[in-house]
């Protein structure tokens, strides 16, 4: 069966013997029903468990919009202009909004990256700024039932309107991505954020779980001290089209993200393969190896014991992390990085210990633009310049007959096993 793979902008071929193919695990793919913009529009003129946005608001009043930052696939282009114009509509003046890009711990984006994030016209019009994790102004809103303090950037807190835009995605230790992870970590401090994301190590912090999830826990509980007022969120389907758009209170609207993106992305498989071949869903989750992580990650969850993943994932920009790197270099086993972060956690180490975890469990195959020294030596990875010859490379590690199971979505795909009944 022949397969094209997503890869950077474009995709890669890949064939596999009809008689090793397990099943293409694609998700349910959803059509864009009707134009972006009118799904958007229908989402703000019929807000859940909040009157329309417009009416909230009075003049004079002074509002803070939160959006994603350039590591994630959210149309911002499409869903702020709207948001915009109700608050025109509401008599409130562009000089009192404040757009705030929610990097969390990445690197604040240049001029020109936050010009292409929101469109010339409103670059050219509003003030934004991104957050800083470790310099910017931050204050202090709470403390969490597990005794985190939680600082969140000033500005944000002292505006009297506050607004979350984003897109709802699957999220491989938050659970999922959407309304409250913009405030934590997307705009909180570096302390806060290590505080938080030490929870990865707790049995329910898992991808497509949000119950018993106790990163999740703490982030509503960030949420809550800092303040929503209103929240307009998205799901878009693997090809970056917008499926469903919901706005108003944010936890009914992250409910209803959520039940669209399991319906289109939660996946049982009928028994655990021999191999794994995954994408990191190309451009911009395979930017980097340190966000294409997350494909591979997903992928040990579902491959036999020693079982290999072959990892697609273009990666241009590298590594993508120093942090991330320095601690591979350091500590040579998952064990050493699970002790050294349990006594410091570090945003960016929890990638290597991930990175640790599955090279000691499987030999993994990556096929990139990365150097090839880099890819080996340093990662533990096996390097192959096409499909073909990580397919054969991985059939010579389990013999001919291995079962194999494609992810074209990796990232996001969330897998499991069938139960037996």
């Amino acid at each position: 069966m022949r397969i094209e793979l997503p890869y950077g902008k474009g995709t890669l071929p890949l064939d596999v013997p009809d008689n090793n193919l397990l099943e293409v695990a694609v998700p349910k793919e959803l059509i864009q029903p009707q134009q972006p913009e009118l799904m958007v529009q229908e989402a703000l003129q019929h807000p859940l468990g909040t009157n329309r946005l417009s009416t909230m608001i009075r003049p004079g009043e002074t509002v803070a919009i939160v959006i994603d930052d350039y590591t994630r696939p959210c149309p911002t282009k499409i869903i702020l202009p709207p948001v915009l114009e109700e608050l025109k509509n509401a008599g409130v003046n562009d000089l009192d909004v404040l757009i705030i890009i929610a990097t969390g711990t990445h690197t604040p984006p240049s001029l020109d990256v936050i010009k292409d994030l929101v469109g010339d016209k409103i670059f050219r019009n509003y003030m934004i700024i991104s957050n800083d994790a470790v310099n910017g102004h931050h204050v202090n809103v709470g403390r969490t039932k597990r005794g985190n303090d939680i600082e969140i950037l000033k500005e944000f807190v002292e505006a009297d309107f506050k607004i979350l835009l984003g897109d709802i995605e699957y999220h491989y230790f938050a659970g999922f991505g959407g309304t409250r992870k913009s405030i934590l970590p997307g705009i909180s401090s570096k302390n806060t954020i290590q505080r938080n994301h030490r929870l990865l190590f707790e049995k329910h912090s898992r991808m497509g779980q949000l119950k018993e999830n106790p990163i999740n826990q703490e982030m509503n509980e960030a949420m809550h001290f800092t303040g929503c007022d209103f929240a307009l969120s998205v799901v878009q389907n693997s090809y970056h089209c917008i499926v469903g758009a919901w706005a108003g209170k944010p936890e009914l609207v992250m409910d209803a993200g959520v039940k669209l993106v399991d319906t289109m992305y939660k996946k049982e498989i009928s028994e655990a393969p021999d191999i794994v071949i995954t994408a990191a869903n190309g451009h911009p989750h395979d930017i980097n190896l340190y966000q294409a992580m997350k494909a591979m990650h997903t992928a040990c969850q579902i491959v036999k014991q020693d079982g290999v993943i072959i990892l697609v994932a273009e990666c241009p920009d590298g590594h993508g992390s120093q942090l991330y790197i320095d601690w591979l270099k350091k500590y040579k086993t998952s064990e050493e990085i699970c002790k050294a972060l349990q006594t410091n956690f570090i945003i960016g180490a929890h990638k290597a210990f991930y990175h640790r975890v599955t090279v000691e469990n499987h030999p993994v195959i990556l096929v990139s633009e990365m150097d090839s020294s880099d890819v080996t030596g340093l990662f533990g990875f096996i390097k192959e310049k096409t499909l073909g010859n990580a397919l054969a490379k991985a059939f010579s590690l389990l013999g001919d007959r291995a079962s194999v199971l494609v992810v074209p979505q990796g990232t996001t795909t969330f897998l499991t096993i069938k139960k037996n009944s």
